[in-house]
Order: structure tokens, then C-alpha cells, then sequence
């Protein structure tokens, strides 16, 4: 992390004591970090109470399209990750021109930092963590997201119950555009934990990923990286050419089954490594039961004693014979007799020494098996006491954005022989709750998101209830209304309880690319477009801007409102025909910097179709339709826009304004030429200020006009 002081600059002013800025509705209370591309802070979202960690991007390279590009693409692709290994993240958006993200807020540490006060892990930490990466990774995979910079930095391990969670997808690439934001030649990752297809710059896919898990495996085992040089260049030929030492010859104590799964994992070509994360995962779980089995086994060695061999006895009998001879014969005898004996002896033990002798052989050891683990199963009948029941939750949203629901689990046992959390106790998980979308006009069923676990201590006690949240993005929705089913199931999938709440998703035009839209512009055939200001007969309709401006003095309010005409005849669609239509406006420079709400209204049979801009006939308030107020008037809808420190200036089309008022609108006009007032809502001191007809004609206010799909 940098050390440079943070700049809140993009934040809005503290309101209360504690803060160091407001963010929309986010109280930022702390910096909790700095990096290349921005910002981390510590916030509270005033909406729901809740702590979040806010990702802000730094104003310098949001000044960047590829740097803006890929820190949207990063909070989109973490976003569409739902699983209980990889980090949350609560909303997407855009404050001030500057994209930024909301994420849960995380406690403990990142193994980077753990690696650094411990050199070697146990094979049972590497297994569990490794099992729940390849977890997270598996629920990326799904989403079609290879994340593509996995190392230890970019796993964090939370505090109360030491669960990994994937960090930062900033290299994650959705989908088949994989290099659209990196130069041509150019190697992206963390060069240690790179696989040789990266460092070969060649195509990547899920297996990549599971390279750089091996990577960080074998680090936690032997407190080394497999590949090491003194500079990148060196350690990328080292990737693609070197072999690493084996890792049992860096740390014996590692059982020999997890070494050879790591070093499957970190094998030069792809298809010697294991052919997806859900698969590895299953490896993991087979390799954990083998490092068990060995490690009970060594443990329940039975050995025999081992049979000791039993010593001769050598007697030695002198004959007792009793001399009748003199004591000068007996003195001569008996040291004869003596060396005789011990040179007998002698002999005796040589010959039995090179005797060959049968060697007593130790028992074959014999290997108890550990008894297999008792299976508990839940059932759904030990769940029966759950009630689970939608609180609140998004009605109507477009598509892209989060839709959120707040649901309550109730616990209605009325003893400990019924209560789940008592009769399924010491279960890791023992309820799920699955999304299912069923569109209202077929059968089909989409899952927007992964079945959330809960284990026993998540249960509420007998009596009392839990508020548990679920989220998913909406971007793979079509415009359409659903019901959104949540199902109370045990942990194999039955049904226990479900809850229902509708959901309509609209089309996101406000930031989508307009794909077979036409346009239709003021400058076009009988098309105009012009201002009025209240208390002035001045013709503004020569002017290269248009203003709508509402502020308060002395001697009464200033009024601007905008007036657009379009000519219908002109169309590159039928009016019958029309699907969708979308107002478009460029802003100019020098206006409103502040955000500001402008509302559109249809302009009935009040005005003249035929106005004109300039010379004795033009429009000025007086004649203006909505000088009086807008009674009358269709609504169209509005627009908020943010035009902080001029961010929007020049920008084609940047501001949009469509609802199914103004399509209709469209449809029903009896003449060819409509007429549409843009009115500013909120005051300020400076108008809001657009391009108009006579500036840039592409950059003329427009009407963004599709035709309704056959069939």
C-alpha cells in the first residue's frame, strides 16, 4: 500500500461527528487502505445500517477509460460471484463521475500477512484451505470469471472462524474477452504465482487458476515459492522451463498424497492438471481422507515383542579325581588342566560364533482401520419448526442493478427435543436457502445466485427469529416480471418452508449501449429547439446552448425551460411501430456542477406545433406552454444527472431521459411534429446547460428511436 496521505476530494462534506466525508448514502468513517488503482474506506450504508469496506476509485486513473473499465469490470465480476469463499459485494455505482463499490466488510487478515509470522502451515490448514479456494474458484468458474491473479494477497482468512474468501477480481476477465484490456505482448498476474500459459502470454482458462492455488499450496508447505529468480524476466523462464524441487525434499512432514496433488496442480501444460475447481476439490477430499488413514494408521501400529534368544550355559566339569600322588605331581598337573580347560573354552565360543544363526524376524505390523465416520443426514422433518418469510425487499428495478431482499427465520420449537439447532447440533450446515426466479408467463426457473448455507449456530434459538439478506444482479435478465421463490431446504435439496415476493426488471437504458436504436435529431427537416426565461420576451433559439435553470431572488424566482421539437416524419421508425424511445442530451460546458433533477413533459394541444426559434414569431414565455405550470402537461419521466466538476462536458448523448410515457406519447401524437419540455426541478445557482441544434449537430438534442422486434 502507498504511504501518500489520502485525498477525500470525490467525498462530499462530514455531516455528523465520526465522519470524514459522505458518499451518497454512505457515512465514510476511516481509511482502511491504499493501493495502486484506489482507495478502501470504512463506511456505514445509511439505508440499512449496515458496515460496509467502500472501494473508491483514484480521480487520476478514473481519468483513464481502460483504468475505468477495468475497475467496473472487476466489481462486475466479483458481483456476479455469489458463494460463501469469495467476497460480497452490495452495489455498483458511480459518485461524481468516479465509479466505486460496496463490499462487505471483512475482519482478520489476508494470508499474505499470516505468512509472514509463520513460515510453514500443517497439511491439514493447506487442505482446508485449499478446499474452500477451489470452492470460491468453482463458483467463479460457473460464472464463466477465471480470476487469473490468485496468491496470498488475494485471500483472506476472517477472524471468527478462519474462512478463506477470494479477494480482488482486478484481473478477473468475464466471458471470451480476455485480453481487451491488456497490450499486446503484455503478461498480467502476480509473477510468482503465474502459470506457464501466462507467462507464454497464451490463452487462459479455469485451470489457470488452480496453477497459482498450487503455487500458494506449496508455499504454505515448504515457506518458499516452487520457482524463484531475482527478476521477472528470469522468473518467467523459470515458469516455462524450470522444474520446481520436490516439494517432499523441501518439508518430510508433508504426507506424501498432498505432495503429488500439488504438484499435478502446478504441472507446465493444463491438461495434466485437474480438469476444473469442482473437480479438485473432490481430489482434495480423497487426498484428505488418505492423509487421515496414514496418519491414524502410523498411529495404531501393533507390533509383537520381538523373541530374544536364549544363551547356552557351558558347564565345566573337571573330573574329581583325587591324586594319591605327592604334592610336587599336583603342582605340575593342575595349571595343565587349567589352560587345557580355557583353551577348550575358547574354541567352543569361536565355533559358536561362526556358526550361521537363524535371526528372529519382528512380526509383520498390522494396521487397525480407523472406524468409519458416523453419517448424520438432516431431515426435513427436524426443520419443520423454521418459518421463513420475506420482510422486505426491490419490487421493480432495472436490469444490471442488485435486487435485495431482507427475509426472517423464525424458530418455532417449543423444546429442545424439537428445536433444529439442537437436534441437528455440530452439523457445518444444516439448512439452505435457494433463489428461484419463475417468469409470470412460462414455467422456466433461473437460480440468480447460489443456495446460501446455514449451520446450526446460525439457527435462532426456540422463540426467537434471524434476519438473514440475500442479494444477485440482475444482468443476465431479461425485461420481464417475476416471482422470486425462496425455499427453506435441507442440505440434499428438499423443501422445508418457501417465501414469495414479485420482482419486475426493466431495461437498463440509462447505461446500456443503445444496439439498434435510430436517431432522430432537432436538426432534422422541421425539428427546432430553444429556451425561455421568465420575465424576458428574448428568443433564445439562436443561441448554441439550451438552459432550464429554477433559482430564488429578491425579486422573485428565475425560470428557464427548454423546449424540443421533432419531426416524426423523418423517422427512420413508424410511430406504430415503435418499441422504446430515449431522449438524448450533451452537456456544455459552464453550467451545473451539482446534481440536479429534470423532469420532461409532452406538450399537448397548448402550442402552436409550427414554433420557431427566431426572428418576430419565436417562442418566449409569454407563449411558452409551462410558464404557467405544467397542468395539463403528459409527464415523461426524469432524469438525475451528476455533472461533478463538469465530468459530463462534451460527452455525446451522456444524459437520457425514457419511460413507457414518453414511447406512448410517441405512438399516440396525432401530428408529425411533438413537442418535449425538459423543466429543472431543484435550484441552484448556475442552469443546467446542454448543446443545442445550432452547435455540433451530432451532439443536437435527439430522440433515440427502436423498432418493435417481429414476431
Amino acid at each position: 500500500m502507498s504511504s501518500e496521505p489520502s485525498t477525500h476530494e470525490l467525498l462530499d462534506p462530514p455531516q455528523q461527528a465520526g465522519e470524514i466525508g459522505r458518499l451518497g448514502p454512505y457515512r465514510i468513517l476511516s481509511v482502511l487502505g491504499k493501493g495502486g488503482m484506489g482507495e478502501v474506506f470504512r463506511a456505514e450504508d445509511g439505508r440499512l445500517k449496515r458496515s460496509v469496506a467502500l472501494k473508491l476509485m483514484k480521480k487520476k486513473i478514473a481519468a483513464t477509460p481502460n483504468s475505468r473499465k477495468r475497475f467496473v469490470e472487476e466489481a462486475r465480476s466479483m458481483a456476479a460471484v455469489h458463494h460463501d469463499n469469495v467476497a460480497t459485494i452490495f452495489e455498483v455505482g458511480i459518485h461524481r463521475g468516479m465509479p466505486f463499490m460496496a463490499m462487505e466488510m471483512l475482519r482478520g487478515s489476508s494470508l499474505d500477512e499470516t505468512m509472514k509470522g509463520k513460515k510453514r502451515f500443517t497439511w491439514q490448514q493447506v487442505l482446508r484451505l485449499a478446499k474452500e479456494v477451489s470452492r470460491g474458484l468453482a463458483a467463479a468458474h460457473h460464472c464463466g470469471i477465471v480470476h487469473r491473479d490468485i496468491k496470498p494477497a488475494n485471500i483472506w482468512i476472517e477472524e471468527q472462524d478462519g474462512r478463506a474468501k477470494i479477494l480482488d477480481f482486478g484481473l478477473a476477465i468475464a466471458g471470451a474477452n480476455v485480453d481487451r484490456f491488456a497490450a499486446r505482448g503484455s503478461v498480467i498476474g502476480s509473477p510468482g504465482y503465474l502459470a506457464p500459459e501466462q507467462a507464454r502470454n497464451e490463452p487462459v482458462d479455469d485451470r489457470t487458476d488452480l496453477y497459482s492455488l498450487g503455487v500458494v499450496m506449496y508455499q504454505m508447505c515448504s515457506g518458499r515459492l516452487p520457482l524463484r529468480s531475482s527478476s521477472i524476466p528470469g522468473q518467467l523462464v523459470a515458469i516455462i522451463c524450470h522444474n520446481p524441487p520436490p516439494l517432499h525434499e523441501q518439508n518430510p512432514d508433508i504426507p506424501r498424497p498432498l505432495c503429488d496433488l500439488i504438484h499435478r496442480l502446478i504441472a507446465k501444460e493444463q491438461r495434466h492438471r485437474p480438469k476444473s475447481a469442482k473437480q479438485l476439490e473432490a481430489q482434495i477430499m480423497e487426498v484428505e481422507s488418505q492423509c487421515v488413514s496414514e496418519s491414524q494408521g502410523a498411529l495404531q501400529i501393533v507390533t509383537a515383542d520381538a523373541a530374544s534368544p536364549t544363551s547356552a550355559s557351558v558347564e565345566n566339569r573337571g573330573p574329581s579325581t583325587e591324586s594319591s600322588k605327592s604334592k610336587g605331581n599336583k603342582k605340575t598337573i593342575v595349571p595343565w588342566v587349567t589352560s587345557a580347560g580355557l583353551l577348550l573354552v575358547v574354541l567352543a565360543a569361536v565355533a559358536w560364533y561362526a556358526k550361521p544363526k537363524r535371526v528372529a524376524r519382528a512380526p509383520t505390523p498390522r494396521v487397525v482401520a480407523p472406524p468409519p465416520p458416523e453419517v448424520r443426514s438432516v431431515t426435513a422433518r427436524s426443520l419443520e419448526p423454521l418459518e421463513l418469510s420475506v420482510t422486505t425487499g426491490t419490487d421493480q428495478l432495472m436490469s444490471g442493478e442488485a435486487a435485495r431482499f431482507k427475509m426472517r427465520l423464525v424458530n418455532n420449537a417449543s423444546d429442545g427435543a424439537s428445536d433444529p439447532k439442537t437436534v441437528n447440533s455440530g452439523l457445518r450446515v444444516v439448512a439452505q436457502i435457494a433463489t428461484l426466479l419463475k417468469q409470470s408467463e412460462n414455467s422456466q426457473v433461473r437460480r440468480p445466485t447460489f443456495a446460501k448455507k446455514i449451520s446450526a449456530t446460525q439457527l435462532p434459538p426456540p422463540g426467537q427469529s434471524r434476519e438473514i439478506e440475500i442479494q444477485f444482479l440482475t444482468g443476465d435478465l431479461p425485461p420481464e416480471s417475476f416471482d422470486v421463490v425462496f425455499e427453506l431446504q435441507t442440505p440434499s435439496g428438499q423443501t422445508v418452508s418457501s417465501a414469495t415476493k414479485p420482482l419486475s426488471v426493466s431495461e437498463n437504458l440509462r447505461q446500456s449501449e443503445l444496439l439498434g436504436f435510430k436517431m432522430l435529431r432537432t436538426h432534422g427537416a422541421r425539428g427546432a429547439d430553444t429556451y425561455v426565461r421568465s420575465g424576458s420576451q428574448e428568443g433564445f433559439g439562436g443561441a448554441n446552448v439550451l438552459q432550464t435553470h429554477f433559482k430564488r431572488g429578491k425579486d422573485g424566482p428565475l425560470k428557464e425551460h427548454i423546449y424540443l421539437r421533432f419531426d416524426l416524419s423523418k423517422s427512420p421508425v413508424p410511430r406504430e411501430e415503435l418499441d422504446r424511445a430515449v431522449v438524448l442530451l450533451t452537456v456544455e460546458g459552464g453550467g451545473n456542477e451539482s446534481n440536479c433533477t429534470i423532469n420532461a413533459y409532452g406538450i399537448g394541444d397548448s402550442l402552436d406545433a409550427d414554433w420557431i426559434e427566431t426572428d418576430a414569431d419565436h417562442l418566449a414565455w409569454e407563449t411558452s406552454p409551462c410558464r404557467d405550470g405544467v397542468g395539463g402537461q403528459r409527464y415523461l419521466g426524469q432524469v438525475t444527472i451528476d455533472n461533478f466538476k463538469d465530468n459530463l462536458k462534451n460527452k455525446p448523448d451522456a444524459v437520457r431521459i425514457f419511460s413507457e410515457e414518453l414511447d406512448e406519447f410517441i405512438r399516440s401524437s396525432p401530428s408529425d411534429l411533438i413537442t418535449i419540455a425538459l423543466i429543472r426541478e431543484n435550484q441552484s445557482d448556475k442552469p443546467s446547460r446542454f448543446k443545442s441544434k445550432e452547435g455540433k449537430p451530432s451532439e443536437a438534442p435527439a430522440l433515440a428511436l427502436r423498432r418493435r422486434p417481429q414476431g
